[in-house]
């Protein structure tokens, strides 16, 4: 079957990325399989893995992966390739005609230690590895490589009208890979917290559990969609790089009478990557609430001493300025109560005494 191009000239499309984080980079000396880098869309009950399309064209070729570098120029990278149809630290096979999407389910990644990345790559110029054709004084500059990071790179190869397989498709290269081990490049996660409530005031003492973090590059922030804040804590408090010890920060508003839900996550500043987010309750004050109920609690005292310095007379031109100013006692009494037992004057607590007051001139005193 002779091949069919389309419309237009045959490139090369991502069907799907990989996965960006979560892929541990495995040394050889360790033994044991590198494992598959998954797809992006991947999850525990569907596995997917990196793939791409031919377009505009129908018939045989020739694919090629390597690893090349994060940023441009992209160098190829010392790291390898390593699983079926890997050889040499690449990937090489050839397809029919009836694959349209070539998947990709057995890539690992092999990495090398800093000391090897000479060699890896004097290997690389020798085999003519190098898809974007990078000069070799800037393949040698061994101390700008990072180790840390690879992308991959698919080239595919059309034939020619003998055959072989030396029509060159532009390379186009993936997402970054990053390797799970490293603390400046890992996946985000919280583990554990030892409580998810707090004061809405603040300042309660959280330890959280998480993978490898770097102490000067780790926050904690809680947000909802429209309120942001930092948990509060310093490099000494970030132990062995999996524990952090931190206070939370206020809420933007202090005066909550019911708990508020806001989300908790870990984030980067570096890469602005967060983990997945948890929830964190935030508790009305009790102390305010308390103090709002001892100081209604003493009221009846100072109401009853207050209603005696103000009994109405039987003037009853008098009893409306009598009865004006027996309210705004009772009223400025109360605020005094509330101001010597520390009760916030917010909102809720001026309903609250208006409340009382209101009740007080209809009923009045009891006791």
């Amino acid at each position: 079957m002779s091949p069919l191009i389309l419309q237009g000239e045959p490139y090369v499309e991502i069907a799907e990325q990989p996965k960006q984080r979560g892929m541990r980079f495995r040394y050889k000396c360790e033994g044991r399989s590198a494992g598959s880098i998954p797809g992006e869309h991947s999850t525990d009950n569907s596995r997917t893995y990196p793939s791409i399309q031919i377009m505009n064209y129908v018939g045989r070729g020739r694919v090629l992966i390597t690893l090349v570098t994060k940023s441009e120029p992209f160098k190829p990278h010392p790291h390898d390739l390593v699983g079926k149809d890997c050889r040499e630290g690449f990937y090489e096979a050839d397809f029919g005609p009836d694959r349209r999407v070539l998947c990709f389910q057995n890539l690992g990644i092999q990495c090398v230690r800093r000391r090897e990345v000479k060699e890896a790559i004097l290997f690389r110029i020798q085999r003519c590895l190098n898809p974007f054709n990078v000069p070799q004084e800037q393949l040698l500059q061994i101390e700008d490589y990072d180790l840390n990071v690879v992308r991959l790179c698919f080239q595919v190869f059309l034939p020619d009208e003998h055959g072989t397989f030396t029509r060159a498709l532009p390379p186009v290269i993936s997402n970054p890979i990053y390797d799970n081990r490293a603390p400046n490049t890992a996946e985000l996660k919280i583990c554990r917290i030892n409580k998810n409530t707090g004061s809405v005031k603040g300042g309660d003492e959280i330890f959280l559990l998480c993978d490898k973090v770097q102490k000067d590059d780790i926050e904690v922030r809680f947000f909802t969609h429209n309120w942001e804040a930092k948990g509060s804590f310093s490099q000494a408090d970030v132990h062995r790089q999996v524990a952090i010890v931190f206070r939370t920060p206020a809420y933007c508003q202090t005066n909550i009478s019911e708990p508020m839900t806001v989300k908790m996550q870990l984030r980067r500043p570096s890469d602005q990557e967060v983990s997945e987010p948890m929830e964190f309750r935030y508790l009305p004050d009790e102390r305010g609430t308390v103090h709002l109920q001892r100081a209604l609690h003493l009221t009846g005292q100072n109401l009853g001493q207050v209603s005696l310095l103000h009994t109405p007379n039987n003037n009853p031109s008098k009893t409306k300025k009598k009865k004006k100013n027996w309210s705004f006692s009772i009223y400025d009494c109360l605020w005094d109560i509330a101001v010597r037992n520390w009760l916030p004057r917010s909102p809720t607590n001026i309903q609250s005494i208006h409340f009382t007051v209101c009740c007080v001139k209809r009923f009045g005193t009891s006791s």
